[in-house]
């Protein structure tokens, strides 16, 4: 009888415990997400590795000491990002065309952070070696000391200070320094569009700067790109080409990625690209057009989710 007794309030300690572990879990799960994405540039693979990192801690040792779950859920999901980046990057080397990170729906978004997962960011990133990566993304959007840093990427406090510095000077030489307000944002991509759709090629080469890059991404499974393409002329006039191209159906969609305005086009009731600028006030200076559907669930989940989708 004693025994059954201690056994029941053996179970239900034990039963809280775990609601009380899956509460925090879920508490900070977006952030865990937001390191997964950042480091990963796939919102699929944040999803799995977060999910991995909540198994890994479930499974700890009883007696393993855990002083601080935020801590410990950092660690592991740092390192399982690290390890798919790598994995990531073997696998690019015969991806067809460019290689563009997967567009995150951030409109009410509870997996989204709203401090900075902005694409262009993103793209930057990418051309981070992995360990710069992590550490650049530990230090600067989770306040990590590099005390910290050191023994999540096997490197001591020095290496990672140097990294750091490698990875922000190259962020700061490639990321935009006066990106157009988020009203401007919308006013360009619109007028973009609008001018893409009607074959007007003299406004289109107004709203463009002389540096323009179109980057796209089909992945072999849609229509892209192999390189990037540069310069005004070259732009206006294969987007006006693409334009028309579109199918009978297809609907144009105002939608929220990666912090910004963006659109999405979509046909029988799927999205099949989506387009996200960068801009200065004046002009746009970078176009992404990212086609391969799978890095599209999400947002055609969004299109529903907003009642805009046909399907």
């Amino acid at each position: 009888m004693v025994s059954d007794m201690v056994s029941d309030e053996k179970k239900r300690v034990e039963n809280a415990s775990e609601r009380d572990s899956e509460r925090d879990f879920k508490e900070l799960r977006p952030a865990m997400f937001a390191l997964a994405y950042r480091i990963t540039g796939s919102r699929a693979d944040a999803e799995d590795i977060v999910q991995d990192a909540f198994l890994r801690f479930h499974g700890s040792a009883p007696d393993e000491a855990i002083r601080s779950l935020k801590a410990y859920l950092t660690t592991i999901t740092a390192r399982l990002s690290l390890n798919r980046l790598r994995d990531q990057r073997a696998k690019r080397e015969t991806y067809i065309g460019e290689w563009l990170p997967e567009p995150l729906p951030t409109q009410d978004d509870p997996m989204a952070l709203a401090d900075d997962v902005s694409f262009a960011l993103l793209v930057v990133l990418e051309r981070l070696s992995p360990l710069e990566r992590v550490v650049f993304i530990l230090k600067s959007a989770f306040d990590f000391s590099f005390d910290e840093i050191a023994p999540i990427v096997g490197r001591n406090p020095v290496a990672c200070r140097k990294m750091f510095s490698r990875g922000r000077a190259r962020i700061l030489e490639e990321h935009p320094r006066f990106p157009a307000n988020r009203e401007r944002h919308r006013a360009l991509l619109k007028s973009f569009e609008t001018a893409a759709r009607g074959n007007d090629l003299k406004t289109l080469l107004e709203l463009l700067s002389e540096g323009v890059v179109l980057h796209g991404d089909g992945g072999g499974k849609a229509l892209g790109l192999k390189k990037p393409l540069e310069g005004a002329e070259a732009v206006a006039r294969f987007v006006i080409a693409l334009a028309r191209r579109r199918p009978a159906d297809a609907l144009v969609h105002e939608i929220e990625l990666n912090g910004a305005p963006a659109i999405a086009l979509s046909s029988e009731g799927r999205p099949y690209v989506v387009i996200m600028i960068e801009a200065e006030e004046s002009r746009i200076h970078r176009i992404y057009a990212i086609a391969n559907p799978d890095k599209l669930s999400a947002v055609g989940k969004a299109l529903i989710r907003d009642g805009v989708s046909n399907e």
